[in-house]
């Protein structure tokens, strides 16, 4: 999500895909709540100034993307991930929300250009930008 408000490789194509599933009722997106979090830091760590990260906020909160409570059914299975797998935390709790809510929003896929997640390929349907069909 970080890619809808930094220039960097692939950001263009991300824009472009919310745009379709801002439009599009058949495209469904969800994500967790700390999500967030994620997007604040990485933002801040790009020195966006306070203001303008609390305006990237409230536009992605404006897109048609669901973000999740992390319940605890969640958190102790990302513990079980971290435990295995030795990933990081938000990266496992990602991985936990898929598995939570993939059959009952029959999501297709598990969107993510992160490297960290290769290693989840054999468990969730890992996806990147360039699979994706629109």
């Amino acid at each position: 999500m970080v890619k809808l408000f930094k220039a960097e490789r692939g950001s263009d194509e991300i824009i472009e895909l919310v745009s379709i599933l801002d439009k599009d009722p058949k495209w469904y997106a969800a994500s967790f709540s700390w999500s967030f979090l994620e997007v604040a830091l990485a933002l801040k760590k790009d020195r966006k100034t306070r203001e303008l990260v609390e305006l990237d906020l409230r536009e992605l909160r404006s897109h048609k993307i669901s973000f999740l409570p992390v319940t605890d059914r969640i958190i102790s299975e990302a513990e079980s991930l971290v435990a295995s797998t030795n990933t990081y935390a938000a990266d496992a709790v990602h991985v936990s929300t898929y598995r939570e809510i993939a059959k009952r929003l029959h999501l297709d896929g598990f969107l993510c250009d992160d490297i960290h997640y290769e290693r989840f390929r054999r468990q969730v349907p890992v996806k990147t930008i360039a699979d994706i069909k629109v």
